[in-house]
């Protein structure tokens, strides 16, 4: 496998090149924290991905020079892995931000729900992060889940739409090698379907 192929060797470069240019980025000790706010945990992701390259840049410098390779690849290997996940969903939520506000109008609700579930996800996947570093509280995790769970029921009638505004035909969602692997590998196909 090359390393282009691996997840995590790329997520290691991504840290790299990120930390390399990182400068704080702005948060709003304003914000109450409120599930219901994209506002609030858009925010959040930049407080986390400040926490976590901060913390990385920390490591690195007291690691020295000579010291620098294995504390990367052995002590903070889940730091840099979590790093460069962080700075990856922020750009995300701000790409987001940024179609939302060329929208057509009638997109714009659909769009922030989607949104709203994009972010609530990122903090319940990362709960601990989040606790452990003082972002929030587990009373607070409690309410993202519930939060969670009512944005999924609102937009469960437009499932069917979302999916189909995506225009994948049911040909491109069948694998012809998931249907019969033996005859699928009989010709060699290039790779190319019929």
């Amino acid at each position: 496998m090359t390393a282009e192929g691996d997840n995590s060797v790329l997520m290691q470069k991504v840290a790299k090149e990120r930390l390399a240019v990182f400068s704080k980025l702005p948060v709003n000790r304003d914000l109450a924290p409120d599930a219901a706010s994209t506002e609030y945990l858009h925010d959040l992701m930049n407080r986390r991905e400040n926490t976590l390259f901060m913390g990385l840049g920390k490591e690195m410098a007291k690691a020295g020079r000579a010291g620098m390779f294995e504390a990367w690849m052995l002590h903070e290997s889940d730091r840099v892995q979590a790093a460069a996940k962080a700075y990856g969903e922020r750009v995300i939520s701000d790409q987001t931000l940024n179609v939302m506000a060329d929208a057509e109008e009638s997109l714009k609700p659909i769009l922030h729900q989607l949104h709203h579930l994009y972010l609530l996800d990122i903090v319940e996947k990362n709960a601990l992060t989040f606790i452990t570093n003082d972002l929030i509280t587990p009373q607070f995790a409690k309410e993202v889940l519930e939060m969670s769970r009512e944005v999924c029921r609102s937009l469960g009638p437009h499932a069917l739409a979302l999916c189909d505004a995506f225009a994948i035909s049911d040909s491109m969602l069948s694998a012809p090698i998931a249907l019969d692997w033996v005859d699928y590998n009989v010709t060699d196909n290039q790779g190319e379907l019929d």
